[in-house]
């Protein structure tokens, strides 16, 4: 009887165990299944690569919404991620995480775009194939952020009328978040945050009286910049844009065929930015009208046109005059006679700010020793790299070079203690006091060389006594 009861209890006991380990392996069934749904990717991978044959899908899960402009504000709770216009990589990637030691729950993201041309038909760049690689990018930078728990969209910005306009409004994407130790509240929302978002969905610009003001010189700026296609470059923009602290300043343009377009980008900044602008006057050069190219004197080739900033309908003008008067003709222009005619007749300017060509030779180098203020130099055009001979005239004048990415300051310092390093370029003095990069393989302005070096004087023949016959 002691056996069989014995028996029993370890049949009971292994039942009792038995469907504890049941129980235990549904439950380990149950939140697997529950881990696996709540990870499932939003946007799978072969959607992704074949962006045009899943076109459908994709679309299915973005809903569009459109605004005139996105208002790029910072704001708790959100991460932008900027790509650029028409690019996909990110410039900021490691603003996400925001915090690190916490963790965050995504919530939203939202890819950013411009609609225009307004016309879909007319894009250049193929918009599949682009919202495909911000979203790679995107999901490369953090897995998490590919999932049915988050809610994606798209905004396109509407209130751009060219490729220039289009290019100052912000492309990335938007990440909201929340922490994880915040409690989920549903259905409700303050009226605080309803605010917050309707701010971050803005109708309107932020309000500027300039722009407003201005108004009509901004049309004609615009239309030069799209008759001259230039628009595709906002160095210029861009670079008084990060200087705004320039005050009391000299502009001068190179306003040969060329560089029309990045004139009209300055005076569009000086459009938007009246109010709080420090360029208070203007000067245009040409290279000397219609002059022949060998009439064209060092210190006297002429084309110099100067004009105030403020009103800028008065550099509009201007502008319009000067590009009547000519081209400019030749590769090589006068810069150098164009800022000493300038800062001769506006004394009072504390700042020289000068747009360059940095494909052109300075015809009058040698005229450098008569400038007495630091020019700052904006160089357009330097796919090819920086012409040195721009960065001599920064340098010798104690100003500084200034392309759409870059600010380059303490020349001479950098120089001096050998780490004057541009775009991969090593650059250094020569015997005859000049900076030039330092491998002669990498000097793509070597042309320009001749109006820097010193001429070699020939030695003057001796003139030979004619011969004389004397007769007695």
């Amino acid at each position: 009887m002691r056996s069989k009861k014995r028996i029993d209890d370890c049949q009971a006991f292994v039942c009792i165990r038995m469907n504890l380990i049941f129980r235990l392996f549904f439950i380990l069934v149950f939140f697997a299944i529950r881990v696996e749904a709540s990870a499932q990717p939003a946007f799978s991978t072969d959607a992704l690569s074949n962006p045009k044959l899943y076109r459908a899908e994709i679309d299915q899960q973005l809903q569009i919404t459109e605004v005139p402009v996105f208002a790029k504000q910072a704001a708790s709770g959100k991460v932008l991620l900027e790509n650029g216009y028409a690019k996909y990589l990110f410039k900021n990637p490691d603003e996400w995480p925001p915090l690190q030691g916490q963790k965050v729950i995504p919530t939203k993201v939202r890819v950013i775009f411009t609609k225009y041309p307004k016309d879909s038909a007319f894009w250049l760049t193929d918009y599949q194939w682009l919202l495909s690689k911000r979203l790679n990018a995107l999901f490369s930078l953090d897995s998490n952020l590919n999932s049915k728990d988050i809610e994606y969209s798209i905004l396109l910005q509407t209130d751009c009328d060219n490729e220039f306009e289009t290019m100052q409004l912000f492309h990335g994407i938007e990440i909201s978040y929340r922490l994880e130790t915040q409690v989920k509240t549903a259905g409700h929302r303050t009226e605080l945050d309803s605010k917050n978002q309707d701010m971050s969905l803005s109708n309107s610009k932020e309000f500027r009286p300039a722009e407003v003001r201005n108004k009509s010189s901004i049309k004609k700026l615009n239309q030069l910049m799209y008759k001259e296609k230039y628009s595709m470059d906002s160095t210029v923009y861009k670079a008084l844009d990060r200087n705004d602290h320039w005050n009391n300043a000299l502009l001068v343009m190179d306003w040969t065929g060329s560089m029309r377009g990045y004139g009209a980008e300055a005076l569009m900044w000086q459009s938007m930015f009246e109010d709080s602008s420090g360029i208070e006057h203007c000067a245009f050069f040409n290279d000397g009208d219609r002059k022949k190219n060998r009439k064209k004197i060092i210190g006297n080739t002429g084309g110099i046109y100067l004009s105030k900033a403020k009103p800028v309908y008065s550099s509009v003008k201007m502008m319009r005059k000067v590009q009547s008067k000519g081209d400019g003709g030749d590769s090589p222009e006068n810069d150098v006679e164009a800022l000493i005619t300038a800062i001769k007749n506006t004394p009072e300017a504390k700042e020289i700010i000068l747009v360059a060509d940095n494909n052109s030779c300075i015809r009058d180098y040698v005229l450098l020793s008569y400038i007495n203020r630091p020019v700052h130099v904006i160089l357009c055009g330097t796919q090819n790299g920086i012409n040195h001979q721009y960065l001599n005239l920064a340098w010798r004048t104690g100003g500084s070079i200034h392309t759409e990415t870059m600010d380059l300051d303490s020349i001479d310092v950098k120089l001096q203690s050998s780490q004057l390093v541009i775009d991969g370029v090593r650059f250094g003095l020569t015997p005859y006091n000049a900076i030039v990069p330092l491998n002669r393989a990498e000097n793509n302005f070597a042309h320009c060389d001749r109006y820097i070096k010193p001429t070699k004087r020939k030695r003057a023949k001796r003139r030979k006594e004619p011969k004389c016959y004397f007769t007695e």
